[in-house]
């Protein structure tokens, strides 16, 4: 099937696939989250547990920046295995999560791996996120943890500015591209749009920092955090690159490694970022 064709990235088929056939580095570096990992140095060992940790950290590092003080309502957009929420449910307590996205099978695999804790709710719900089926201004959070490039921004900020408390915070992460690449990417990624699109799915990264802002004020909120940790997530590519070469369909393993290898190019030489930023929603704006 055309990448095109799917609903879903065509990455989670290939995990889905992996953990089914009890594949024991895939089932420990992405059965928690579905993410780039990043590291205080760029001492990696290589190991899919090394992996799940670096990963573990990034969502803590977004999470923070989303300035969470409990007793709070956090909607998490994309929540893939629920890996960002079964962390806040283990970091605090009086919290009501929220867990959104579009595939269903992902739903399903968090809500059999995360327990609420004393003290915290967790809903999953099974939306699109540029109509997310939550109460205005109800949240005091939303979190979209490196997945917003499959989203339509424009109405995603839109919703997220709906559902947002005044002085709540939006936090994600995202590969920003310099400006100077911002047009380029805004055709596709020339000739590694094929690779992409088979390995990642339709993915937008022609957002650059001054469109986060331009965005963010149209809708009522202004920039908090942007915090560029492109150098802590490098030793990413090599653990993605080095387990896609033992993979057994060749033809997926070589459209992997060029559209990965292209992104790593890419973050290496600076031309575009992966940033962690958050947005507080202005009292001043009605929900």
């Amino acid at each position: 099937m055309n990448a095109s064709e799917s609903p879903n990235p065509p990455y989670f088929d290939v995990l889905f696939d992996r953990i089914a056939s009890g594949d024991h580095e895939a089932v420990t570096a992405f059965g928690r989250h579905v993410h780039w990992g990043l590291w205080e140095s760029n001492a990696a060992d290589g190991t899919a547990a090394d992996y799940l940790q670096a990963a573990e950290r990034m969502c803590q590092r977004i999470c923070d920046a989303a300035k969470i003080q409990p007793p709070a309502r956090i909607a998490d957009v994309g929540c893939g295995f629920g890996g960002t929420i079964a962390s806040l449910n283990e970091r605090y307590q009086s919290l009501a999560m929220t867990g959104i996205n579009i595939d269903s099978r992902q739903l399903q695999r968090a809500e059999e791996l995360v327990v609420p804790a004393a003290g915290n709710q967790i809903q999953w719900i099974c939306a699109d996120a540029a109509s997310l089926p939550l109460d205005d201004a109800g949240f005091d959070a939303v979190l979209a943890v490196e997945c917003i490039f499959h989203f339509d921004r424009p109405r995603f900020f839109a919703e997220a500015s709906r559902v947002l408390r005044p002085g709540g915070v939006l936090s994600l992460s995202d590969f920003v591209p310099q400006p100077r690449m911002a047009a380029f990417m805004d055709g596709g990624a020339g000739p590694m749009s094929e690779a992409i699109q088979w390995t990642y799915g339709d993915v937008d990264m022609s957002c650059s920092l001054e469109g986060y802002e331009q965005l963010a004020a149209e809708h009522g909120m202004r920039l908090l955090v942007c915090d560029d940790v492109t150098e802590q997530t490098l030793p990413t590519y090599d653990f993605l690159c080095e387990g896609a070469r033992r993979w057994h369909d060749q033809k997926h393993a070589e459209l992997f490694l060029q559209a990965t290898g292209w992104l790593q190019k890419a973050s290496r030489k600076k031309m575009i970022r992966y940033l962690i930023l958050s947005f507080e929603k202005l009292a001043s704006r009605a929900g």
